[in-house]
C-alpha cells in the first residue's frame, strides 16, 4: 500500500511540475508581450503590484490548508518562509527584470536568458550538496541535451557578458537557492503556506523597497498596465500552486530539469505570434530539451506518471458518464 501510494505521488508530482513548465512558458511569454508593449514602464514597480496581487489571490488556498493543520506554524517555519519571500520572491525578481533591461541595451539579452537556463545546474547541485538528494547518472546526460537545446534555441550572438548577466546569474542562483529551502520546507509545511510566504513575504520586501526608493508615484501611472498585470498574475499563480505541490514528492534535482520545458513552449509561441519560420536547429533545440527531460525523470517514473494521468482520465469519464 506504501508503495503504491508514493508511486501514485511522485506520478502526481511529475504531472504537476509538468503542468508549472507549461505555465511558466506561457508567463514568460505573456510577460515579453507586456514589457514590448510598454517599453516605458519601470519594472520595479510592475513586479511589486504583480506579485502583491498574486499574493492576495494565494490566501484563500493558504486558509484551506490552515484549517486542515494539526500543529501551528513554529518560529523556525515563519524564519523559513520569510526568507523564502526574500531569496524567492522579492530581490531576484528585481534583480531579474533590472539585469535583462540592462543585458538589452548591451547587445547581450540572449546570453543572459542562456544563464537563467543554467537554474537546473544550481538547483541540482544545491539538491545533492544540502538535500543529499542522490545523484543519478543520467542527471549528467539529461543536463548535457538541455544546455544544448537551449543554445541552439537562442542561437547565441552578441557579447556574451554584459552589465546584465551579472544580475540574471544573481538572481538565477537566488531562486535556486529559495527552490532547496523551500524543498526542505515543504516536508512538514502544506504547499499553499509555502507559495504564500514566498509571494506574500516577498510582496511586503518589495513594497519596503519601492516605498523607500520613492517609486510608489510610478503605480498610479500603471493603469492601463492592469490587464498584463491581471493575467502574469494569474499564470504566476498557477505556477507557484503546481510548483510547491509538485516538488513536495519530487526531487528537487529532477523537478528543477522539468521546469526546462517552459522555453521551447515560451519559444514555439514567440513563433507562432510572429508567424516566422525556423529551421532545422530550432527543431533539434527542441528535440534535444524534451529528451532531456525526458532522461531526468527517467523511464520508471515516466510509466508511472502516465499511469497516473490514464487513472485522472479515467475517473474523470466515469464521473461524466454517471451525470
Amino acid at each position: 500500500m506504501e508503495n503504491d501510494w508514493k508511486r501514485t505521488a511522485g506520478g502526481a508530482g511529475i504531472l504537476l511540475v509538468l503542468l508549472t513548465a507549461l505555465l511558466s512558458g506561457v508567463a514568460n511569454f505573456v510577460n515579453f508581450l507586456a514589457l514590448r508593449a510598454n517599453p516605458t514602464w519601470n519594472s520595479d514597480p510592475f513586479v511589486t503590484v504583480r506579485n502583491v496581487t498574486v499574493a492576495l489571490m494565494l490566501v484563500p488556498l493558504a486558509v484551506v490548508a490552515w484549517r486542515g493543520a494539526t500543529t501551528r506554524l513554529s518560529r523556525v517555519d515563519w524564519a523559513k518562509l520569510t526568507a523564502i519571500g526574500l531569496i524567492g520572491g522579492a530581490i531576484p525578481f528585481l534583480l531579474f527584470f533590472r539585469g535583462l533591461d540592462l543585458a538589452r541595451s548591451g547587445g547581450g539579452a540572449a546570453s543572459a536568458t542562456f544563464g537563467y537556463r543554467t537554474l537546473f545546474l544550481m538547483a541540482t547541485v544545491f539538491a545533492v550538496v544540502v538535500l543529499k538528494e542522490r545523484f543519478h547518472p543520467r542527471l549528467a546526460l539529461a543536463a548535457g541535451l538541455l544546455l544544448v537545446g537551449n543554445g541552439l534555441l537562442l542561437a547565441l550572438t552578441g557579447p556574451i557578458w554584459t552589465d546584465g548577466t551579472a544580475y540574471v546569474l544573481l538572481a538565477t542562483g537566488m531562486w535556486a537557492g529559495e527552490y532547496t529551502l523551500s524543498k526542505h520546507a515543504l516536508r512538514n509545511l502544506a504547499p499553499g503556506t509555502v507559495a504564500l510566504g514566498r509571494m506574500g513575504f516577498g510582496g511586503l520586501f518589495l513594497l519596503a523597497y519601492i516605498g523607500i526608493t520613492g517609486q510608489f508615484s510610478a503605480i498610479p501611472a500603471m493603469g492601463g498596465a492592469w490587464p498584463w498585470i491581471l493575467l502574469s498574475a494569474v499564470l504566476l499563480v498557477g505556477f507557484v500552486t503546481t510548483w510547491y505541490t509538485g516538488l513536495k514528492y519530487v526531487d528537487l534535482s529532477v523537478a528543477s530539469a522539468v521546469l526546462v520545458l517552459a522555453f521551447p513552449i515560451t519559444w514555439a509561441l514567440t513563433v507562432a505570434s510572429a508567424n516566422a519560420p525556423f529551421g532545422l536547429t530550432q527543431a533539434a533545440g527542441v528535440a534535444a530539451v524534451v529528451f532531456g527531460v525526458a532522461i531526468a525523470i527517467g523511464m520508471a517514473s515516466l510509466r508511472e506518471t502516465w499511469e497516473t494521468f490514464a487513472r485522472f482520465v479515467r475517473a474523470r469519464l466515469r464521473s461524466a458518464t454517471a451525470r
